[in-house]
């Protein structure tokens, strides 16, 4: 990365002259008008501003309309502005404001007594003792007349002082700028550091830049995104974008790098039917997610990403699978989200999955996907009992359970309403409870025990406020013995606190029975030797749980 120096007039001239252009990465100009006065005043006292960030590439890189007149650049690859769009752009406002083309012009005032820049308001403007900037900033501006012209004459005994001050707002022109230049033909490293430096509020993603970009490309774009991302979200499946768009990439033909999108090779054409595919395909997978998953809504997903395969598979079969590849889809939904697939290296996994895809069929490549899918663990390796220990509701285990429940048809304690019924949002929490209150066991068990997976019950908040911190030895007894199968809570004799680590033992073994079922994994037998691959990913907390 180049490192230098420039008067920050001709920083502002080669935006004016084309020679610096602002690539679509870029948002628009969104500085308020407060904001411009602020900048002033810093240059003019000598603080530092920031420095300018500078692309300097041979791609072929989609460009975004500058909020002021730009002369037609005379080569082919004139310097990207990365970062420092809103302060230039404000400052050729100001100095050449028959260049604005977005809004209006900028008018701000210099205060001769008190050395202050305004946004002057229609009583100020009459005050001759504010100067208009854009006066000042001219190349050679006379600063005795514009005194004379405010009614200072030489005599006046502020005229030196005046005179200095104005001189110093014209050496705002002279200000030194820190150029930092980034020459680079990879937009994905680009995209990095932009992502990096553009932090004005919230981390921009290379989502956002990608979206940014395709607004260049495809003028409608975004609004037909946004139409589909709202269905979406009506739908109680609003998705994470970055996922969305890894899977247009590899509609697109260019990958799961996103980023790519924005490359040389794809066209506005390129990316409108990219698109028209992922909306399709995305409609199948989240029907395939819902009907054959029982996945109610996006929050139950352990990662957006699970996603991508489903819809990549189903567009490329046409949504119609032979009943191996249905089957063994579901196997790999639950597979992916059980072992945390997506935890790293998500664009290069996607990428081998769209290959094995497009080039194998049936059980084979159901085999193949389930086996990469399982980690480092055998696909064929069932969960003990003792997988379960310390896990609690970050564990992807937790979510895979409350799906189970879910398609068991379990019911709520008290109401005996089927919790697939409560209402729910793409963000409705997963309501959970503990069947031995903590208030009855943390203190003598410790935390880690009483917040384990195989404490925690699904059930409304209703009930669970109902419940309180009641014995369960007091409460369970109470409630209906299917509500209680339901969830796979072992015998009465378990439900006294001095009972509470055998009551979690025996839960134990239940639920890795639900969860070996729906992995399609065999049973667990004590005793039986396991391979040495076999680990078990850390708790990832990327689930919407909700205790209440």
């Amino acid at each position: 990365m180049g490192q230098g120096t420039e008067p920050l007039a001709s920083q502002v001239n080669a935006l004016l002259d084309g020679k610096l252009v602002i690539p679509s990465i870029q948002r628009g100009y969104v500085w308020r008008r407060p904001q411009v006065p602020f900048l002033l005043d810093s240059l003019y006292r000598g603080y530092p501003v920031g420095a300018l960030l500078i692309w300097k590439t041979t791609l072929e890189v989609p460009l975004r309309t500058a909020a002021v007149l730009q002369d037609t650049p005379t080569y082919d690859h004139p310097a990207m502005l990365l970062d420092g769009q809103q302060r230039l752009t404000s400052l050729a406002k100001i100095i050449r404001p028959d260049a604005v083309k977005v809004g209006p012009a900028l008018d701000v005032r210099f205060d001769l007594r008190d050395e202050t820049f305004v946004n002057p308001s229609a009583v100020q403007r009459k005050d001759a003792l504010l100067i208009p900037v854009t006066d000042v900033l001219q190349e050679a501006p006379q600063f005795a007349t514009l005194l004379r012209q405010s009614g200072v004459d030489p005599d006046h005994p502020d005229f030196d002082t005046y005179y200095s001050r104005l001189k110093r707002v014209h050496d705002i022109r002279r200000y030194p700028t820190p150029i930092l230049t980034v020459e680079s033909d990879d937009y994905e490293e680009v995209a990095e550091i932009f992502a990096r430096v553009n932090q004005g509020g919230r981390r921009l993603s290379k989502g956002d830049l990608v979206f940014s970009a395709i607004a260049a490309r495809w003028p409608e774009g975004l609004d037909t995104i946004d139409q589909f991302t709202d269905e979406l979200d009506r739908e109680n499946f609003a998705l994470d974008r970055e996922a969305v768009l890894r899977l247009t990439g590899l509609l697109a033909g260019v990958g799961a790098h996103a980023i790519k999108l924005i490359g040389p090779r794809i066209s506005g054409d390129d990316l409108k039917r990219a698109w028209a595919e992922t909306e399709s395909a995305l409609r199948s997978a989240v029907d395939f997610l819902r009907s054959e998953c029982g996945i109610p809504r996006s929050a139950a997903l352990t990662s957006p990403n699970v996603v991508v395969v489903p819809a990549y598979l189903l567009h490329r079969r046409k949504t119609r699978l032979t009943p191996e590849e249905v089957s063994g889809l579901r196997r790999w939904v639950y597979t992916a989200m059980a072992f945390s697939h997506y935890s790293s290296q998500v664009e290069s996994k996607l990428d081998a999955e769209a290959r094995l895809i497009n080039s194998e069929e049936g059980q084979r490549l159901v085999d193949e996907l389930i086996r990469r899918a399982s980690g480092p663990r055998s696909m064929d390796s069932p969960l003990s009992p003792a997988d379960l220990e310390r896990r609690g509701v970050t564990s992807s285990f937790f979510t895979l359970l409350y799906i189970a429940a879910l398609g068991a048809g379990v019911k709520d304690w008290h109401s005996h309403i089927a919790m697939s019924a409560q209402p729910m949002t793409s963000t409705s929490k997963i309501e959970y409870h503990h069947v031995f209150p903590k208030a009855r066991v943390s203190r003598r068990y410790g935390n880690e025990l009483t917040n384990s997976l195989a404490n925690l019950a699904f059930i409304s908040g209703k009930t669970n406020r109902e419940i309180g911190a009641k014995d369960p030895a007091g409460y369970l007894p109470k409630i209906h013995a299917e509500r209680l199968t339901e969830q796979w809570i072992p015998g009465e004799e378990t439900w006294h606190v001095d009972r509470f680590e055998q009551f979690l033992a025996a839960r134990r073994e239940a639920l890795a029975a639900v969860l070996n079922d729906m992995l399609g994994l065999p049973p667990y037998t004590p005793g039986a030797a396991r391979s040495q691959l076999d680990e078990m990913p850390e708790d990832d907390e990327q689930i919407s749980v909700e205790e209440v």
